[in-house]
């Protein structure tokens, strides 16, 4: 077949796609919620956020252009935005049923193989049974206090590399918050001093993930039929991409996995969220397969997240100096100078509380949160919501509306302390961790990862913006765009705050010994992917 025939082919193709999306579309006689004009045949293409455009800013101005729900249709498929709160919940949470799946991306799904975890996984079966693992762990009080227990002995580890490097602030966080979500879900040992195989790992899989749900980046999901040209062609350099990135998922899904069913073989397994499904459950390759996709999504998620929680946190201390007063005040108070604040401290520490939520607040670490998508076609406030139909709930809108959180971009714990003249502002984690049946099923888990580092930074460390030269060095408040959001690159002066709590730090390495790490015997193990 000659390239001009195979390229005729395509353009009928794309024709007879895009009259099939156009026909299905105006099916039903409700109007879809409003939003701007589109093109003939390829709809509002240009009205889609740009290369690098911070997605909540985008969408926002739909707010005061179209009203809280609006939408765009691109190539017939259509995307609601949604930028009020009670609406999110009215449809994402109270309306489930038809709102908790997963639209199927074709690469970030078919190509790199994302659909078979939980979080891009549509509300089916599989979901389920992950979703049931992840709770049945995450939720048990048992494994909760283990789970606590672990992020004390890593947050005391990140006190002591901060305290010996305070210039490498970001890779100290990096490495706490892949110590903690490897150690829960595998029970691994990490590296505490250098590069570790599996936290390197973890942050590839984030970027892949990442990169691969960024809307509009990838043609395939636009013109699902792009699969199946040739990889000669031009424009298909994608395909190359795909299978680097399924090839990062793969071993991240296989290798820790494969590591700790060696380590229960030979009864050296330590307690984690892997071996306790293995234990409890019946090990037939569908359970399995169900498993290994649920840790790896523990894995993933729970690593990058609460490194951009702990960045968006040491910025605002920078910025707002005050807070850290108010902070240490209340744990000298309460916990006093001779140890360090621990989670069973969370309810007699509640301006440590409200710091931690005004973290989540003043910056969320997902701002559009994976969109939903409908299964079934829904109507709402007098328009149609398609099935197939992409929802996208502005999380940051809903952090930052100033007639709910007034004064949003400053950072305020007390907002969420009730006194005499100020009723508590609503708590962010409604928003922050989903809704619905898509709600992060270890948000209890990553609550008690920001609350145990915070406090304990808080009790030993003073935060400052650097001093070069004479003159202070103002932090970018300035945070990127994607899926999950970091602040930008910054720099920050980290001290402790007074020798005895330079002493306090160094004491807790006589009660948390560093532990060899596992990844010589990861070296060791065969893994190799398997499918049912």
């Amino acid at each position: 077949m000659s390239a001009t025939t195979s390229m005729a082919m395509l353009l009928a193709s794309l024709t007879l796609y895009l009259i099939s999306r156009l026909v299905q579309r105006r099916r039903n006689g409700l109007p879809l919620p409003p939003g701007p004009k589109g093109l003939p045949l390829l709809g509002n293409i240009n009205d889609m956020p740009k290369p690098g455009d911070r997605e909540w800013e985008h969408w926002v101005k739909h707010k005061e252009l179209y009203g809280p729900i609006s939408s765009v249709t691109v190539m017939g498929q259509t995307m609601v935005i949604i930028n009020d709160a009670e609406i999110a919940f009215d449809l994402l949470r109270d309306r489930y049923a038809k709102h908790s799946s997963r639209a199927p991306m074709v690469f970030a799904g078919d190509i790199v193989g994302f659909n078979k975890s939980i979080s891009m996984r549509p509300y089916d079966e599989s979901w389920r049974v992950q979703r049931k693992n992840i709770a049945k762990v995450t939720s048990n009080a048992a494994s909760l206090k283990m789970f606590d227990a672990v992020q004390e002995v890593e947050t005391a580890h990140f006190l002591l590399n901060v305290l010996e490097s305070p210039d490498k602030l970001f890779d100290h966080i990096r490495k706490e918050a892949g110590s903690v979500i490897l150690k829960i879900t595998y029970g691994y040992n990490a590296e505490q001093h250098g590069p570790d195989p599996l936290i390197d790992l973890a942050g590839a899989t984030v970027k892949a993930f990442s990169e691969s749900l960024a809307p509009g980046k990838w043609a395939v999901d636009i013109f699902p039929f792009l699969r199946y040209v040739p990889e000669v062609f031009p424009g298909m350099a994608w395909k190359r991409r795909g299978r680097e990135y399924a090839q990062i998922l793969v071993q991240a899904v296989e290798q820790p996995f494969a590591l700790v069913k060696h380590q229960l073989r030979k009864n050296e397994n330590k307690t984690s969220y892997v071996s306790q499904v293995l234990e409890d459950t019946k090990t037939d390759k569908a359970m399995e397969f169900a498993h290994k996709w649920s840790a790896m999504a523990l894995f993933g998620a729970g690593a990058d997240t609460t490194v951009a929680a702990l960045m968006i946190f040491f910025l605002a201390m920078s910025v707002f100096p005050e807070v850290q007063k108010t902070a240490a005040e209340e744990i000298h108070r309460v916990v006093g100078s001779h140890r360090l604040p621990v989670s069973a401290d969370r309810d007699n520490l509640p301006y440590i509380m409200a710091v931690m939520k005004e973290t989540h607040r003043w910056h969320t670490i997902a701002p559009m949160c994976v969109p939903h998508a409908s299964s079934a076609e829904d109507s709402y406030r007098g328009y149609k919501i398609p099935q197939g139909a992409l929802l996208l709930p502005n999380i940051w809108w809903f952090t930052h509306n100033p007639a709910v959180y007034p004064d949003p971009m400053a950072f305020r714990p007390e907002r969420f302390i009730d006194t005499a003249t100020h009723k508590s502002e609503p708590d962010p984690r409604n928003f922050v961790f989903g809704f619905g049946r898509r709600v992060c099923p270890g948000r209890y888990v990553a609550d008690n990862a920001l609350f145990v580092t915070i406090a304990q930074a808080l009790a030993v460390f003073s935060i400052e913006k650097p001093v070069e030269n004479g003159v202070v060095v103002e932090p970018e408040i300035r945070f990127e765009a994607g899926l999950v959001s970091h602040p930008v690159p910054y720099r920050v002066a980290i001290k402790p705050r007074s020798k005895l709590h330079e002493d306090l730090i160094k004491a807790s390495e006589l009660k948390y010994p560093w532990e060899e790490s596992d990844a010589k015997a990861l070296e060791n193990v065969q893994w190799h992917p398997e499918e049912v």
